[in-house]
């Protein structure tokens, strides 16, 4: 049994590992010149790398974990020369934001009227919803761009905010946790002339604070990096997301890659950090069975 236990830890500590170390690698590839970049991680020959893993006139990666000298030069160049990258960052935040108070908004909502009306077709409304979760969302795509092509907004973010907004991984996750809901307490408010939005106000909302803080936790990931869908909708560069721009930092400027790239993750990071424990609650309560 102690044996298990042992290979179980050594399992997760490697899982960690191999889950950290790609941060662990931007953060410390942040702190070297752009030079050093150029020099380790492109093709291009200079006169730092000439004479170490070159052939055939192609140099090849040079890898290492620690810079060389240490330098603060990438992120200077990040926040004071290059403001193009912080318009991308705030492009991802104006998407990102409507769609997190949409949804928690909304979602709750909606999971109760779907949970507490009384209509003989509701689960087969939901089996739906579900469907629609599983889709990949390139498949999404294709019915999405019809319909703004009906409401003329194609080539703008509410293109990409209304269908997420409206995405049912948030009915899905508050409806689950409603299943456990104690009835009594709604039948009490009604004997009390509550109504069904009061029931909802003052009875359910206030019990729901974990479950819609793990959806927030998770639409901020699922939308944060959000590619396919700016690909398609927003033709104009400057309106595109970090995301989509980070591609092009690789070929345009690699010598502030790491920097943007740490720059990107830091609010996901946050994020996550602070609704950790929210998140583990949220998700363990839509699982619990009455």
């Amino acid at each position: 049994m102690k044996k298990a236990h042992v290979a179980a830890n050594v399992c997760v500590i490697l899982a960690a590992a191999a889950a950290i170390f790609p941060i662990l690698f931007t953060v410390a590839g942040s702190f070297m010149s752009g030079e050093e970049i150029v020099s380790r991680y492109t093709a291009e020959i200079t006169s730092a790398n000439q004479g170490d893993f070159v052939s055939n006139g192609i140099h090849f990666v040079r890898f290492g974990l620690l810079p060389e000298q240490p330098t603060l030069e990438q992120y200077r160049q990040l926040l004071w020369e290059s403001p193009g990258y912080l318009r991308m960052f705030w492009n991802s935040v104006l998407l990102v934001v409507p769609v997190l108070l949409g949804q928690c908004v909304l979602a709750p909502l909606a999971a109760f009227g779907l949970e507490n009306i009384r209509w003989r077709y509701k689960e087969a409304v939901f089996f739906l919803y579900i469907i629609v979760v599983l889709m990949p969302t390139q498949l999404q795509l294709v019915p999405n761009f019809i319909v703004a092509g009906w409401l003329h907004i194609r080539e703008s973010y509410l293109a990409i905010i209304l269908p997420a907004v409206f995405h049912p991984l948030g009915v899905f996750l508050v409806r689950q946790q409603l299943k456990n809901f104690p009835k009594e307490c709604l039948e009490a408010a009604q004997l009390d002339g509550a109504g069904a939005y009061q029931s909802y106000r003052y009875v359910v909302r206030p019990n729901l604070t974990s479950v819609v803080a793990a959806l927030a936790v998770l639409l901020f990931a699922d939308n944060w990096n959000i590619v396919d869908q700016a690909v398609v909708f927003l033709k104009n560069t400057y309106e595109n997301p970090l995301s989509v721009y980070l591609g092009s930092v690789v070929t345009g400027d690699p010598g502030m890659f790491f920097a943007v790239s740490v720059f990107y993750l830091i609010p996901t990071f946050l994020v996550f950090f602070l609704g950790q424990d929210y998140l583990t609650e949220g998700i363990a309560l839509t699982s619990v069975k009455a």
